[in-house]
């Protein structure tokens, strides 16, 4: 009886061991797949040239906020 219960619990540990290897390795497998798909999509937009549009101010702003002088360039 001791010998049929240690092949059980060894069968339900060798699986349970087994199961976990094949979804580390899925898991693992869909994170390099993001990371290569958000490095293709940052290399696409570099590479078309889309970058946010910056505001340019022809000139500084300067104002007192009473605990000194800002400028702002």
């Amino acid at each position: 009886m001791n010998t049929l219960r240690a092949v059980v619990v060894t069968t339900v540990g060798l699986v349970t061991a087994a199961l976990m290897i094949v979804v580390m390795a899925a898991v693992g497998l869909a994170v390099i797949g993001l990371a290569v798909v958000a490095t293709v999509v940052g290399l696409v937009a570099v590479k078309l040239g889309f970058r946010p549009k910056v505001h340019k101010r022809s000139r500084h702003r300067v104002w007192n906020d009473g605990h000194g002088t800002i400028i702002d360039m």
